[in-house]
């Protein structure tokens, strides 16, 4: 059995069952994974071209590609699709859209797509000149969840283009040829035609090695995220804060990926060092400024990731006059003040209110106070107070007199 239908028997035998979706451009990835998709015969297909309308010509390959399925009696459909710029990634994100919009409207278990162990290597080698770390390093899946219970299959991923090419060949498919692929104005193709040939003279089989390294690659992520999900899960506290103490202690690999995970950013490396010296300060409350308006905050021993919504102040209302005993309501807290409380503290018409800049109480500021009593910062603007001008005589568990 040549290689590519071997590599199509393999996934088929580890994959799900049900109707597949197969992405199609009519080029020699593409028609080769058709091809020996069908001749394999054990999943019904659907093959999707998909028109980026970025070249005149797309229209009608696209339309070649419905036509050549059809004519093998496979299920066939060309979706043309609106690209938000001209860059590659702009056209990736919306072939993915219309893909999945496919499949979830015929019911589809999974999309197979023709990437090979060279896109592998190309995408391995883009990656490491961006500075990727172990995850993004380990390129693309074998097979991964998309979209719900929908999987992205890509079962060509370990057969190089070279022995793609000669299976187009040994099978007299006809195919199209994509000029975007041999534009140096990308680094992609870049790579593909000066990089990776230079490369291959020291190593004959150098696609195929890459794609190795990057399932070794994938499986120490895959091993690193489950050491930093158990890690998360035992440093969470019931309001899900992480014991800063220990977070200081560990390893960089797990610390990032914790910190990661839980702030839900992807983190660049000043980040994470910026997130490992807050843990290991002690001193009080301090935070630090994150992308996308995420705060992080250690309040004494613990570390919050606070987003934007939960960040607001509540609604500031006027004073409320307490001249006697009972309960009052301010900004939708209910505070008691009982006949001892209201006694104890002189008997004298009172305010109930919130925290103010400049408060003061018998043992000075009253920031100072709170700093002392370890009243986390959020939470100094919410506390209800009594007092007397700016003297502050009565906070609900923390003793001012």
């Amino acid at each position: 059995m040549d290689a590519v239908r071997a590599a199509v028997a393999r996934a088929l035998a580890r994959l799900p069952g049900g109707r597949w979706v197969v992405a199609c451009s009519g080029g020699p990835d593409s028609t080769a994974l058709v091809d020996a998709l069908a001749a394999a015969g054990e999943r019904p297909l659907h093959v999707v071209a998909v028109d980026h309308g970025l070249r005149a010509a797309a229209a009608a390959e696209a339309a070649a590609v419905v036509a050549a399925a059809k004519a093998r009696g496979l299920d066939a459909t060309a979706v043309r699709v609106v690209v938000d710029g001209k860059s590659m990634a702009a056209a990736r994100r919306a072939r993915y859209d219309a893909l999945v919009h496919e499949a979830e409207r015929i019911g589809a278990t999974a999309i197979a797509v023709a990437h090979t162990a060279t896109d592998q290597a190309e995408t391995l080698l883009d990656r490491l000149i961006r500075g990727a770390g172990t995850r993004g390093l380990s390129a693309m899946a074998p097979a991964r969840r998309i979209a719900g219970a929908l999987w992205l299959v890509r079962p060509l991923l370990s057969v190089p283009r070279e022995e793609i090419e000669a299976y187009v060949r040994a099978h007299a498919l006809a195919v199209v040829r994509d000029p975007t692929n041999d534009d140096r104005a990308y680094r992609r193709s870049r790579l593909r035609h000066d990089v990776l040939p230079l490369l291959r003279r020291e190593r004959a089989d150098l696609d195929r090695a890459l794609a190795a390294t990057c399932d070794r690659l994938r499986a120490d992520a895959d091993a690193l995220d489950a050491i930093a999900d158990e890690t998360i899960a035992r440093l969470t506290g019931a309001d899900g804060s992480l014991d800063a103490v220990t977070l200081a202690t560990l390893g960089d690999a797990i610390f990032a990926r914790v910190v990661a995970h839980r702030s839900g950013l992807v983190l660049a490396a000043v980040h994470v060092a910026a997130l490992r010296k807050l843990c290991a300060s002690a001193n009080g409350t301090r935070s630090l400024d994150l992308p996308a308006g995420v705060v992080a905050e250690r309040r004494y021993d613990r570390l919050m990731f606070l987003t934007p919504r939960k960040m607001i102040a509540p609604a500031v209302t006027a004073e409320v006059a307490v001249g006697q005993p009972g309960i009052y309501l301010l900004d939708e807290m209910r505070v008691e003040v009982s006949a001892e409380l209201y006694d104890s503290l002189g008997g004298e018409p009172l305010t109930l209110r919130h925290v103010r800049v400049g408060d003061r109480a018998r043992k000075g500021k009253l920031s100072d106070v709170l700093v002392n009593a370890k009243v986390p910062r959020p939470e100094r603007a919410r506390l209800p107070v009594l007092a007397r001008g700016q003297r502050v005589v009565w906070i609900p568990g923390v003793r001012v007199q």
